[in-house]
C-alpha cells in the first residue's frame, strides 16, 4: 500500500478531505452544536470493530498490484493473446488502460500514489516483468502522460516499484531483466540515483523513507537504519510494504523445515508474527493502523487487525453481497479497503479482481471512513428530513442526536 505520511506534504498536493463539498442541509441549533462537540470528544477514544465488507467488482482479466488511499487500483490487464497492459481503475470509475508507446508490447503498473502518479515497467516481451524498463504515467488534465525512466548508467534493464506524493520514484536497475536487479535506485529527471546498500525497494512513503528488507533509508538525509532481527536463528527478512508510520511487513526466513513466517514490525511495538510457518507465506500489505493482509501459497489468506485474532477474509464479506470465495489479497489501505481476488458463488468459477469496501453506518460519502466529512454532512442535514435523507441513520424522519450518536459510535 505504501501508505501516506502526515508531516511532509508534497507541494501542490491537496489532502483528500479538502476536496469534498458538504451537501446543502439544515442549520444546526446551538444545543445540537454543543452535543456534537461532546459526542466528538467521546468518540476520539472509540476503536472501530473489524468491519464487514461489500464487494466492488473490477474485472475478470485483471491482476491487481496496488491500491492507494482513495481506493484507486493499478495492475495488469491480460488480453486474449496473453499480452499484459497497465491499467488504472479509479474508485467510482471504470478500468482505464494506461498509454503505452507502440515500441513497447507490454506494460505493468506496480504502484499508484494518492496524487495519481503511476509507476511500473514496459517491455518488448508479452509481459513487462521480462526485459523490463522502468516507466511512469503522470496525470494531466486530459488523462495520463507516459514517461520512460532512464536506468542507472550502463544498465539495460530496470523497474519502478513505488512512488510517493512527492514524486519520489524508487525501484531497481541492472541485472538480466527477469525480476532481479543489481542496484536499488531513485529515478529522477537527471537520471537514476544509486541508493547504496539497499536491496530492491518495496516501498517509499510520504516521509520520504524507503524500505528494502529490514533496512530503511531516509531520502532527506541518505542515512540508512537497519531494524535488528527478532531473537532466533533467522536468515533474514524480505519486506513487502511500508506504512506512513514507518511500520512494515513481509516475511522472515529460518534455515530449515517449516521456517518462513509472515511478520510485521511497528515502531514502539517491534516484531509481531501474524501467521504460522509455511514453505511460502508472507504478509503483503500494511496500513497506518498496523493492520496487514497475509497468505499461504496454495492455502488460506487472512487479515490481521491490530488487537484482534487473525481472520479469514471471506467470512467478513456481508451476506447481502452473495457468496464469495476470497482467493487472495494484496493490499489493505487506511480505510481498511482490501484489494483481493475472489470467485462468486454459487458456481465459484471465474476469478475476479475485487475491491472490498467496509460497510460503515454513518459513512455518508462512501469513502470507507466515518470522519469529519461525514459529520459535516450530517450537521448540514440537521432537522426534519425532506426527500432522500442519507444522514437519517435510524430512518425516523429526523436528523438529530440519535443519528449523531450512531455516527460517532462508528467513528474511524
Amino acid at each position: 500500500m505504501h501508505a501516506v505520511g502526515k508531516t511532509r506534504t508534497a507541494p501542490g498536493h491537496v489532502p483528500y478531505f479538502t476536496r469534498m463539498r458538504r451537501t446543502p442541509g439544515h442549520a444546526l441549533t446551538a444545543a445540537g452544536r454543543a452535543g456534537a462537540v461532546a459526542w466528538l470528544a467521546a468518540a476520539a477514544t472509540v476503536m472501530a470493530a473489524p468491519p464487514t465488507y461489500r464487494v466492488e467488482t473490477l474485472g475478470t482479466d485483471l491482476q491487481g498490484f496496488a491500491m492507494n488511499e482513495l481506493g484507486d487500483v493499478v495492475g495488469r490487464q491480460v488480453s486474449t493473446q496473453n499480452v499484459g497492459r497497465a491499467f488504472l481503475a479509479r474508485r467510482g470509475g471504470g478500468v482505464e488502460l494506461l498509454p503505452t508507446p507502440a515500441e513497447w508490447q507490454s506494460s505493468d503498473a506496480y504502484h499508484v500514489s494518492d496524487s495519481g502518479i503511476v509507476v511500473g515497467a514496459v517491455s518488448t516481451a508479452a509481459v513487462a516483468s521480462i526485459g523490463s524498463r522502468a516507466a511512469a504515467w503522470l496525470p494531466t488534465p486530459s488523462g495520463y502522460q507516459f514517461r520512460l525512466l532512464a536506468p542507472y548508467p550502463g544498465d539495460q534493464f530496470s523497474t519502478a516499484t513505488a512512488v510517493n506524493d512527492h514524486g519520489d520514484i524508487v525501484g531497481g536497475s541492472g541485472g538480466l531483466g527477469l525480476g532481479l536487479y543489481a542496484r536499488a535506485v531513485r529515478f529522477t529527471e537527471a537520471g537514476a540515483q544509486l541508493l547504496p546498500d539497499l536491496a530492491l525497494p518495496a516501498g517509499v512513503n510520504d516521509e520520504r523513507v524507503v524500505i528494502a528488507w529490514n533496512t530503511m533509508l531516509d531520502l532527506d538525509t541518505m542515512v540508512a537504519t537497519t531494524v535488528p532481527l527478532p531473537p532466533g536463528n533467522w536468515q533474514g527478512v524480505v519486506s513487502t510494504d511500508l506504512a506512513g508510520t514507518g511500520a512494515f511487513c513481509g516475511y522472515i526466513s529460518g534455515f530449515s523445515g517449516c521456517s518462513t513466517f509472515p511478520v510485521r514490525w511497528r515502531p514502539g511495538t517491534g516484531w509481531e508474527f501474524v501467521g504460522g510457518c509455511a514453505t511460502t507465506t508472507s504478509a503483503t500489505s500494511i496500513n497506518d493502523r498496523g493492520d496487514v493482509v497475509a497468505y499461504v501459497q496454495g492455502g488460506g489468506n487472512w487479515v490481521s487487525y491490530v488487537g484482534e485474532e487473525n481472520m479469514p477474509i471471506g467470512p467478513l464479506v456481508d451476506p447481502s453481497q452473495g457468496s464469495w470465495a476470497v482467493m487472495g489479497a494484496s493490499e489493505i489501505n487506511n480505510a481498511r479497503m482490501i484489494l483481493a481476488s475472489a470467485r462468486r458463488g454459487p458456481a465459484f468459477g471465474t476469478t475476479e479482481l475485487v475491491r472490498l469496501v467496509p460497510i460503515r453506518l454513518g459513512d455518508l460519502n462512501d469513502d470507507g471512513y466515518v470522519d469529519g466529512i461525514d459529520l459535516g454532512m450530517l450537521l448540514n442535514a440537521w432537522g426534519a428530513c425532506t426527500g432522500t435523507c442519507p444522514a437519517d441513520l435510524n430512518d425516523d424522519g429526523f436528523v438529530n442526536g440519535v443519528d449523531l450518536g450512531t455516527m460517532l459510535g462508528a467513528w474511524g
